[in-house]
């Protein structure tokens, strides 16, 4: 009996080493995909205090629990214009290392499940539409995820915040 529990753990956890998580979310249409270890929260639009003399993505900063965080809008910084505040609008504050974004989303879909060998890089062609923002693809069900760098995108957030 021991022998069996052991076996099955051990196979949960070789499941695990080639799963990997992503919440995803839409932005003009396209879905896209933030590993889920760096989700802090997903809150509802709240008021933003403007920032002068920052760049157009940069929505200015909300105070979270007495944290000063910067908001992007993820629609603005593709170059694809403002997302507008609708009730399927959602901040999603990310956390790398020391830095904390809330990014701007039309909407919030679902985490999902992903084989590792079903993510693959993203090439040249895909780069050219979304400068360095995007990291990898992931094939989930009938749809691609376009999942984010989240380093380069927070890189845009720290120059400005």
């Amino acid at each position: 009996m021991d022998k069996n529990n052991h076996t099955e753990q051990n196979q949960e956890e070789k499941e695990l080493d080639t799963i990997q998580e992503f919440l995803t979310f839409e932005v003009d249409k396209e879905i896209f995909g933030i590993d889920i270890l760096y989700i802090h929260e997903i809150l509802k639009p709240v008021p933003i205090t403007r920032i002068p003399n920052v760049e157009g993505f940069i929505l200015g900063v909300i105070n979270l629990r007495g944290e000063i965080i910067p908001i992007m809008d993820l629609k603005e910084l593709f170059g694809l214009g403002f997302c507008d505040i609708l009730p399927s609008t959602r901040i999603i504050v990310v956390v790398t290392g020391e830095k904390r974004a809330g990014l701007l989303v039309d909407s919030v879909k679902q985490v999902v499940k992903i084989r590792k060998d079903k993510v693959s890089q993203a090439d040249e062609d895909l780069s050219v539409n979304y400068s360095e923002l995007i990291e990898s693809v992931s094939q989930f069900e009938e749809s691609l995820i376009l999942n984010l760098n989240l380093s380069k995108v927070m890189d845009y957030a720290g120059e400005e915040a």
